[in-house]
């Protein structure tokens, strides 16, 4: 069986927990036996259908086609069904007495349009031998669909919304109960499901209006997500809840029941709410008392209204008051105010404990209190039978009592709380945020340039077994060895018969400054363009390594000479439209200023897709490997001693062979076919370390050393923490301001770790807007740094969400970081001193933990400072240094080498240097600086019989080079003109390479 790799990614990861979740439910829904059960088996069929929707989005996303051919012909889109099957289950929880009958099959008719689309699909699928959503039905016909499922559920989110508030006006009563909160739950989940529903809009507009249709499924992966998230929860819910039908629960209230029933559950009904203390729970309401009391709203508002005479509100806070009442007695309770009391007691604020128990008892609670240390202590409530409608405000707050906390108020109160503080001291949250939102942007900059330098040449399937072929090269005088890319020229061929179990090997020569010429029908020229880079030559092999897929056309044609792939751009660019391009004839010009290739005469024959920006090759035109100077010389060349700087050679091993095992033998093989005196060799680099070799380099001329990305790490980090120091200072600094703040909080019972608590939760929302800024600032950044760094960054959460856990990871961190001291600063005052405005900062403390990060955020920035002002020096330095020859006044012009051309040098030196201004004109290959059109050549000195152990750099040139660039000759003369090579200069580097003193003629 053939082996087969998921390529997993982090939305891949997630959707297949949501699918195991998701089925999990459906099936605890569709089984469990309940007596709803018929009403949870239509949700089951919605997250059934939902899963069969991420199965199809896994399946084309992993490239699941690859192993099962035809798993795209199963039938798993039911989106227009859903809309029907929401309105049908809330239909059934309001309604659960109706029937269904054949008539609401009608509902379900557009699932028929659905599967006739399919059944076209899985046609055109045999016929073509495509998976389904590439057909060009399936690319046709589902937008519609999408269309119209998008349509049919906002329909009947309308309709379900509707259904809830007919039951509601329906549930309608004599007795004031207004507390209807059986569908609040099924409400909120359906408004909630809505509203990312229409999510689908800003999607749609931003790939038609940004992206031209362009985007891929993997943009609406968050929205799919969100979706999926939602119906679980619905599930949850659904299936937690002891019982979601409203009516099932209401036929009680229509049974009439004997008052002496009624008399004994009013009996119960006061002993459990005392027993269970009930009562001391703020948000009581009748839903949530009768919830816990497993009875319906209906029965228990009956009882309270109908035995006990008394409204819920009353009945409730009568006991609320005879526990503050008892909590006033009791002397282990003096040291709790009045407002504390309250809190334990049930009470939501202070307004509404005094006014419910002056009703009570005829007294406010400060004068009851009052009243117990003047007598003895005495409990006496009287009632007031005047009782009027008491309107308690739901608006919680936290109660005091350790057994009972409220946390959602909390968390709730201390952002309240952290807004306002913001909001009144905007400049300080202003400096704050910004320092934050600069500190993170720099750093998340970083992270994206990280990201990308790390990304190269990773997408390939095969990448953990592409290697590089490298010669390593051993200077016998000094005993270093360096590598190169370049290889010799028979070396790939010998590669394939000495190495069979070698699966694949693609030479490779890119060549440059190449002109390319488009010939009309009789062979005219139409246009002409010139590529610096981007043209190399390969075989088919290459394209079996890398992963660059092809729109039309075939690999295998470039096993025949002449033969030439173009990109999408590059096709666009030539021809107006890539599909038209196909077969048509382009002249090459080969780049080379050195020898006569001749023009060749190519036939499109593929042409690939967009190249990623995150890869070492960066083709542009693909010519078979044999065209040309390929096959008339590099082919055949049987030289092992000559190389070109831009011919090399990539192979791919076998699973069962190692790197290291196979270098053992690379060398072994070197040393057999090379000379004895050449005692250089070969060894292979791994695809995963081209992009960081710096000194080797690659074909994009784009490396990054691990040094460098370590370093902007280092960077990024001190950036970070100089932020978190600064707001760190500036937060302790205004502690001062707010030392009353926290000395009422303590005196009102606050402990310090909600103090700290408090002050994180400030600033995790002073870190949460500073993240939003940054994410602002990086989109705005990105394009100039694009310039300027002359790379492709993207700032795209969608298609990359480790950008997305990288925000998270930074805002917990900084807010741990920046947030814990400050924390601790704050609830560490004094009550006693913060209230009387005693609290005052010593500078005579000694050393502090804020002068300590002062100075540590000061020598970081210096550190910084000036080592970009190091840079900078050394880079003027570089830039100014003199390099031995004149540059400023020297125009280069390359051009093409052929017959015609070298009859007319002299013509073209006359006719330059007749114009006015031009002092000298030279012809050469190369300029006196080094560059990747050089050709190493090996040396061999005095008419030695061995070569030496190095290679030199051989530039070809006239006897006008030298004054040209005002080249200084130390010794000797300069050449004299002649057609042929006959004599050279050598430099200063190469005299001391072969262990000449006094450098002369030789």
């Amino acid at each position: 069986m053939k082996p087969y790799t998921f390529h997993i990614t982090l939305y891949d990861a997630a959707f297949f927990g949501m699918l195991f979740i998701g089925l999990t439910f459906s099936l605890l829904l569709w089984f469990a036996r309940k007596t709803n059960q018929p009403t949870n088996r239509l949700l089951a069929t919605i997250l059934a259908i939902a899963a069969l929707w991420i199965v199809r989005i896994l399946g084309t996303d992993i490239g699941l086609s690859t192993y099962i051919t035809n798993w795209g012909r199963l039938p798993l889109q039911f989106s227009l069904a859903i809309g029907p099957l929401i309105f049908f289950y809330v239909l059934k929880i309001t309604r659960p007495e109706y029937k269904f009958t054949r008539r609401d099959l009608l509902h379900f008719s557009p699932l028929l349009v659905e599967l006739s689309a399919w059944a076209l699909e899985v046609l055109e699928s045999i016929k073509t031998g495509r998976a389904t959503y590439d057909t060009l039905i399936f690319q046709r016909i589902n937008p519609v669909l999408l269309l119209l499922a998008f349509i049919s559920v906002i329909i009947y989110l309308y309709r379900c919304r509707m259904l809830i508030e007919n039951f509601y006006q329906e549930l309608k009563f004599n007795g004031g109960d207004r507390y209807r909160h059986e569908l609040k739950w099924i409400n909120n989940l359906l408004t909630g499901f809505g509203l990312l529903w229409l999510l689908w809009i800003p999607f749609i507009a931003a790939d038609y209006f940004y992206h031209d249709y362009q985007l891929g499924i993997q943009a609406y992966y968050p929205l799919y997500f969100l979706l999926m998230s939602m119906l679980i929860w619905m599930a949850a819910r659904a299936f937690l809840r002891p019982e979601i039908s409203a009516q099932a629960d209401s036929l009680p209230v229509l049974k009439p029941l004997l008052p002496a029933e009624l008399k004994q559950k009013g009996v119960w009904l006061k002993r459990v709410v005392k027993e269970n203390n009930y009562y001391q729970d703020p948000e009581l309401s009748l839903s949530s008392l009768a919830e816990k009391l497993g009875m319906h709203t209906h029965e228990l508002s009956r009882i309270i209204n109908t035995v006990l005479k008394k409204s819920f509100n009353d009945f409730i806070n009568e006991y609320r008051v005879q526990a503050a009442a008892r909590k006033m007695q009791d002397p282990a309770n003096d040291h709790i105010t009045l407002l504390g009391i309250a809190f334990e007691s049930g009470f939501n604020s202070q307004s509404t404990f005094s006014r419910i128990f002056k009703q009570v008892t005829g007294k406010s609670p400060q004068e009851y209190k009052n009243n117990l240390k003047k007598e003895y202590p005495y409990y006496k409530l009287r009632s007031d039978t005047q009782f009027a409608p008491v309107v308690l405000n739901h608006e919680t707050a936290p109660k005091w009592s350790h057994d009972k906390t409220n946390r959602n108020f909390m968390f709730k109160n201390y952002f309240k709380i952290a807004w306002r503080n913001l909001t009144r001291n905007k400049s300080y949250a202003a400096i704050n945020i910004t320092g934050l939102a600069v500190g993170i942007a720099v750093c998340m900059v970083i992270f994206i340039i990280i990201q990308f330098q790390t990304s190269f040449d990773s997408f390939h399937p095969k990448k953990d077994r592409a290697y590089r072929v490298l010669t390593e090269y051993h200077h016998a005088e000094t005993g270093d060895i360096t590598y190169g890319k370049d290889i010799p020229f028979p070396l790939p061929l010998g590669l394939k018969t000495a190495f069979p179990q070698i699966e694949q090997v693609a030479p490779i020569f890119a060549s440059q400054n190449d002109q390319l010429i488009i010939p009309d029908e009789n062979g005219a020229t139409i246009k002409m363009f010139k590529e610096q880079r981007g043209l190399f030559y390969t075989n088919p092999s290459f394209f079996k390594i890398f992963n660059f897929p092809l729109l039309a056309g075939s690999y295998a044609s470039l096993k025949d000479p002449d033969n030439v792939l173009l990109t999408k751009e590059v096709a666009e660019k030539y021809f107006g439209d890539w599909k038209s391009a196909m077969g048509k004839t382009i002249k090459l010009q080969m780049g080379g200023f050195m020898f006569e290739h001749g023009t060749d005469v190519l036939k499109v024959s593929g042409i690939l897709a967009t190249i990623p920006p995150n890869s070492d090759f960066q083709l542009k035109l693909v010519v078979s490997f044999g065209t040309g100077f390929t096959g008339d010389y590099l082919a055949k060349s049987t030289d092992w001693n000559r190389t070109v700087t831009d011919f090399g050679c990539y192979i791919l091993l076998p699973q069962s062979l190692t790197a290291d095992n196979f270098n053992q033998q690379l060398r072994a093989y070197s040393q057999k076919v090379q000379s004895s005196d050449n005692k250089d060799s070969h060894i292979i680099q791994a695809l995963n370390a081209v992009h960081y070799d710096s000194q080797t380099g690659n074909y994009s001329n784009q490396t990054a050393s691990h040094q460098l990305l370590n370093v902007l790490w280092l960077i990024a980090a001190f950036i970070l923490l100089i932020a978190c120091v600064n707001f760190i200072n500036l937060s302790t600094a205004q502690a001062v301001n707010r030392a009353k703040e926290v000395g009422v909080r303590k005196v009102l019972g606050s402990n310090k770790s909600q103090l700290q608590l408090q002050f994180i939760v400030e600033t995790f929302l002073i870190v949460a807007s500073a993240v939003l800024l940054a994410v602002a600032i990086t989109m705005l950044a990105l394009p100039y740094i694009n310039r300027l760094l002359e790379l492709s960054l993207s700032f795209n959460i969608f298609s990359n969400p480790s950008i997305i856990l990288f925000l998270l990871a930074v805002a917990v961190v900084v807010t741990a970081l920046a947030g814990f001291y400050p924390s601790i600063v704050l609830s560490r005052f004094n009550p006693v001193n913060a209230l009387k405005s005693k609290l005052t900062t010593d500078p005579a403390r000694g050393i502090s933990l804020r002068r300590g990060l002062v100075v540590f955020q000061f020598i970081i920035a210096q550190a910084l400072i000036i080592g970009t002002l190091v840079i900078v020096k050394q880079m003027d330095y570089f830039m100014d240094q003199p390099l031995g020859f004149d540059k400023e006044t020297i125009v280069n012009i390359p051009f093409r080498v052929d017959s015609l051309r070298m009859s007319r040098l002299n013509y073209l030196r006359n006719q330059l240097l007749s114009i006015n201004g031009v002092q000298a004109v030279c012809y050469s290959s190369n300029t006196p600086i080094e560059n990747g059109n050089d050709t190493w050549s090996a040396v061999r000195f005095d008419h030695a019989t061995k070569e030496t152990g190095f290679k030199a750099i051989t530039k070809f040139a006239d006897e006008g080079y030298v004054p040209t660039y005002k080249l200084k000759l130390i010794a000797g003369r300069n050449l004299q003109p002649s057609p042929f090579t006959r004599e050279f200069l050598v430099n200063e580097s190469l005299v001391k390479s072969l262990g000449l003193k006094n450098p002369g003629i030789y």
